[in-house]
């Protein structure tokens, strides 16, 4: 028997508390005699009378000794078995409705007066709860394979109401202990994750060397424009009509954002060869252009005039001819992480909440602009209130993390399986808020994960699937642990 265990009974003896347990011990079999059909439910029936009773009892030695937060923690373990425990919630200074539902009061976080009997107080707990969660534990570990997932966490959450700091819980819960709280462990990794990206894309751009100038194709000849420059550099060409500064911009974003994917999405993410972009100041140019340019079928030509930017018939010449300099840059940033998405996973605009997630995620990363979206109409808001909302999104100090926050708190956020069908054109304002959310978990919550991901989506692989295999968590259990991700790595 080691230190610890004696300290533990010495503490029970003085307390009171080893009579009473050691019986049930003594009429328990041990561990590894359980029986192994045992359910859980038989099992919490059988622990659970004596441990509630001794939790109601701790809590009130808790009380005389002005352990406020080991007291509330006592209480809160005592509402995960029964919910109804009107001491337990007069305790937590809950408020009683009329309708018999119980509500949070207003009260100051309770802290522990009297650090003297803290270290008896923690053992006292464990006395209390060891032997409860080592049966849970021994359950589990007997039977986590026939467990259905919800028993799981119903499991693990009692363990966790019991002994909050027990390792093993937290731990198939994926926390860890971070500035002295249980986080997820994507919470803990977050704020290093979103540093470390933010300068490896500033050393990106440091190492890059000025896109080359070059001489015009014969093709580019022919299309009756007077272009500024032709620049080339490591397959990406920018061939334009707008200032050369403008030119250069766009076509070191397009390699920035090249080597950004190929670090955090996939290693094979590539552009099409002969990846060619086009940057036109109007739409006057916009028109001789399209009249113009070979890959332009007659019948596409009316769609592309209506637009901002195209991909024409190949999909390695594109173009952008919107009114504005960011604008432009914006769909560049965006048109080439498509083309990369395609190489690198076979992703397309019909797997909407990648190809849209990505696409706005990566350009913000690159450009700090978030100007280039598919979107259909709102389903929660008027059409004049989702125009306002789009341009607030638009906005270069719009917090699209934040804004999913918001929405997550109105419960307006849409539910990801909702989501994961729908091409772009299906995507409302909200959905891609989400999208934008999911690409974030992953690329700082979860780093690596998102290569495995979309590897299996490319061949054909449901989200379902995917995540099941990836995550072990189904796409409800997934918004879950999303929606917790947005709340806890808040500002």
């Amino acid at each position: 028997m080691g230190i610890h265990d004696m300290k533990l009974i010495s503490t029970a003896l003085a307390l009171g508390l080893l009579a009473p347990l050691g019986n049930r011990l003594q009429e328990q079999p041990s561990l590894h005699q359980q029986d192994e059909a045992e359910s859980y439910e038989e099992l919490r029936e059988r622990e659970l009378g004596g441990m509630v009773t001794r939790l109601r009892e701790h809590a009130e030695w808790c009380k005389k000794k002005k352990l406020w937060l080991q007291r509330s923690l006592a209480y809160e373990a005592l509402l995960q078995f029964d919910p109804d425990d009107e001491g337990a919630h007069r305790g937590l200074g809950h408020k009683k409705l009329k309708d018999g539902s119980w509500v949070e009061g207003k009260r100051p976080k309770p802290i522990d007066r009297s650090k003297r009997d803290l270290e008896e107080a923690e053992t006292r707990r464990k006395v209390i709860s060891e032997p409860f969660v080592a049966a849970l534990r021994g359950l589990y570990e007997r039977q986590k394979d026939e467990l259905p997932i919800p028993l799981k966490e119903r499991l693990i959450a009692d363990v966790i109401a019991v002994d909050p700091e027990n390792v093993w819980a937290r731990g198939l819960r994926l926390e860890v202990k971070h500035e002295g709280a249980w986080v997820m462990t994507e919470v803990a990794s977050t704020a290093e994750r979103r540093e470390e990206l933010v300068k490896f894309e500033v050393l990106t751009r440091e190492e890059l060397k000025p896109a080359a100038a070059k001489e015009l194709t014969s093709l580019e000849s022919g299309l009756e424009l007077t272009f500024t420059a032709a620049l080339e550099s490591s397959g990406v060409r920018v061939v334009g009509t707008v200032k050369e500064e403008e030119l250069q911009k766009c076509a070191e974003n397009l390699r920035v954002v090249r080597t950004l994917l190929r670090e955090t999405v996939g290693s094979k993410c590539a552009y099409s060869n002969g990846f060619t972009y086009f940057l036109l100041q109007n739409s006057s140019e916009q028109a001789v252009f399209l009249a113009n340019h070979p890959m332009v079928e007659d019948a596409d030509r009316a769609y592309y005039l209506a637009l901002e930017h195209a991909t024409l018939s190949g999909a390695y010449h594109f173009g952008s001819w919107a009114a504005s300099g960011p604008r432009r840059l914006d769909s560049a940033c965006r048109q080439g992480i498509g083309n990369l998405l395609y190489h690198g996973h076979e992703i397309t605009a019909e797997q909407g909440w990648v190809f849209e997630g990505v696409g706005l995620y990566f350009t913000n990363k690159v450009t700090r602009t978030n100007l280039t979206w598919f979107v259909a109409p709102s389903r929660y808001m008027s059409a004049d209130d989702d125009t306002n909302f789009r341009a607030k999104l638009s906005s270069s100090k719009a917090d699209w993390l934040e804004e999913a926050r918001i929405l997550l708190k109105e419960g307006k956020l849409p539910k990801f399986h909702s989501v994961v069908g729908r091409g772009v054109n299906r995507l409302s304002t909200e959905d891609l808020l989400l999208c934008n959310a999911v690409i974030a978990y992953f690329v700082e919550g979860r780093p690596g994960l998102l290569p495995k991901i979309l590897k299996k989506l490319g061949r054909g692989r449901t989200a379902h699937e995917t995540f099941l295999e990836e995550l072990g968590l189904d796409l409800l259990q997934f918004d879950e642990r999303l929606h917790r991700w947005l709340v806890e790595t808040a500002d």
